[in-house]
């Protein structure tokens, strides 16, 4: 159906007008209600409903019960169709919910030429939530392109921008189970007002994951709010954390103390990148760094840093590698948590470096994580970073774990995720960014938000790879190595690379092996065979075996 655009001369006096409306309810805690399967998960008492501002959107009322009370403050809805209007004037003429509010950035109208609808008057007052959300310049650029930000967190937005302090929210589920769309099925006679895409799993080509992530956390980063979750929304998890920086509740002003510590992990040509972690963070702070070595070289390779200290460790052998060279040591990290002289510890990994002052997290009180994102966006939290306090509890919760908790990756960042699972606060992406996650996931996040830029995979050192799509981050990398690095580099490098090769040319490879096997096979018969020999060859086997005992019996082969 056509649709006209609410343009207007002040964009700022729609918020003034919305305002108005909600004037005696800004205070009571605002409800963002989405359709997703987890929405049933809720039921709100009557006093709740009662002392509460109730956002709803779309096909909200084909929900079997009315978990969430029959009014709505606000009813959402971004595209018009005319079925979804033509139901609910239906639902308010059954006085089945009463809307106090319908909230869209268009005029509807049956006409192509004119905004004209019969049942105009059943949907006032009638406001433009887009107006709304582009009074904020930061949120007002997602909405000026595709892919857009889904229905809920633009009402999530919009809750932000009027000025509630306590959004709670279910039924966001970010379309996490792929088999299902909505909280309740379809039926026929409504499935004829949509496409096949309005009702299917999944997010559909106009939304993103990835945008409507970015778009929360710029939510977040603008306003003052508790966002609490009241469903099970997996995807949300790490922005709906009160203790998130900014928003929830505020962060204790950190005062530096001198048991204050940033501690990596580095040996071998990982004391390459602790040189780029030191530079980095001598940028930024002047908390030092504290490196975990088992390497006797590695004192000496950092010993031009001012703001570095080392200590020699034992190393922890890995019992859940399954044979992987590559984790045969990490667990050697967990050494960290024996550093129980330190008030607070951020531990970064050794192939990371920081951006941006993180010191606010030495100013919080418990175990902080950032999400594991990179090739996918997943529900597990990456080890490169983690602020803790240590203490005799946790120190003896990991050694009495090591032995018998298993490790999803072989490795101690699935052994931590199971430990520590049920104790860790979240941290946004940009305190431990995957190198992989600007790339695969553009929209996600913004490099210069970035606060700690982590190199999981290759190296950025490794001089004898190259990814080119990782070129512009490894050369920030590279920025904040100075003269002497650069000469433990080279020689680290050309060392490393002389012993690769001359291990690749002492023991060919069994690849290059067979196919000169298969080369050697197919040309030498070719230089021997005689007319006869190829005659024998087109024969049938069982024909040409004896005619060639008898041939070469006469020597004629």
């Amino acid at each position: 159906m056509p649709s006209f655009p609410k343009n207007s001369l002040s964009v700022p006096n729609e918020i003034e007008r919305v305002k108005q409306h909600f004037a005696d309810k800004l205070d009571f805690p605002c409800y963002v209600v989405g359709n997703g399967p987890s929405a049933t998960e809720v039921l709100l008492s009557a006093d709740e409903i009662e002392n509460s501002v109730i956002f709803r959107a779309n096909w909200f009322f084909l929900e079997e019960m009315k978990n969430y009370g029959s009014r709505v403050d606000g009813f959402f809805w971004s595209v018009e169709n005319k079925g979804l209007r033509e139901n609910v004037d239906k639902q308010q003429r059954l006085d089945r919910y009463t809307i106090n509010a319908f909230f869209q950035p268009f005029h509807p109208s049956d006409k192509k030429d004119c905004a004209v609808t019969n049942d105009a008057l059943s949907r006032l007052p009638s406001f433009d939530h887009w107006a709304i959300i582009a009074t904020d310049p930061t949120l007002a650029r997602f909405m000026m392109g595709r892919p857009l930000p889904t229905q809920g967190m633009q009402m999530i937005a919009v809750a932000a921008i009027l000025g509630f302090k306590t959004i709670n929210v279910s039924g966001i589920d970010l379309y996490n189970d792929i088999a299902k769309r909505y909280a309740w099925s379809v039926p026929d006679e409504i499935k004829r007002h949509l496409r096949e895409k309005d009702f299917s799993g999944g997010y559909e080509a106009s939304h993103s994951l990835d945008l409507d992530l970015h778009f929360l956390r710029a939510i977040r980063e603008h306003y003052q709010f508790d966002l609490v979750g009241l469903s099970d929304m997996a995807i949300m998890a790490p922005f709906i954390d009160r203790s998130e920086v900014k928003v929830s509740a505020p962060v204790t002003p950190y005062v530096q103390r001198q048991e204050d510590i940033y501690v990596t992990l580095a040996d071998g040509r990982y004391v390459l990148g602790a040189m780029a972690l030191a530079r980095s963070l001598a940028k930024v702070t002047d908390i030092p760094l504290l490196v975990l070595h088992t390497d006797p070289y590695v004192p000496r390779a950092l010993s031009h840093l001012s703001n570095v200290q080392t200590r020699r460790v034992e190393p922890i052998s890995n019992p859940h590698g399954h044979g992987q060279a590559r984790f045969a040591s990490v667990f050697t990290k967990l050494r960290v948590f024996e550093l129980l002289e330190y008030r607070r510890i951020t531990f970064i990994d050794s192939d990371a470096i920081v951006l941006k002052n993180i010191d606010d997290l030495f100013g919080r009180d418990g175990f902080f994580v950032a999400p594991d994102w990179g090739m996918e966006l997943t529900d597990q939290f990456n080890s490169g970073l983690i602020s803790f306090s240590p203490s005799e509890e946790l120190l003896s919760r990991i050694h009495a774990s090591i032995a018998h908790t298993g490790s999803y990756d072989g490795g101690d960042q699935g052994f931590l995720n199971e430990v520590f699972r049920a104790d860790i606060k979240w941290l946004p992406p940009e305190y431990n960014t995957l190198k992989r996650l600007p790339v695969n996931h553009p929209t996600a996040i913004n490099i210069n938000d970035v606060k700690v830029l982590h190199f999981v995979g290759d190296n950025p050192w490794d001089m004898h790879q190259m990814k080119t799509e990782f070129t512009p981050l490894e050369a920030i990398w590279a920025s904040f190595l100075e003269k002497d690095d650069w000469q433990h580099l080279f020689w680290m490098n050309k060392r490393f690379i002389s012993k690769r090769w001359n291990r690749q040319k002492s023991q060919p490879q069994p690849q290059k092996r067979k196919q000169v096997e298969t080369l050697r096979k197919t040309l030498l018969p070719q230089r021997v065979h005689s007319p006869a020999r190829m005659i024998y060859r087109t024969l049938p086997r069982f024909v040409a075996k004896p005619i060639y005992r008898i041939a070469r019996d006469l020597r004629v082969i």
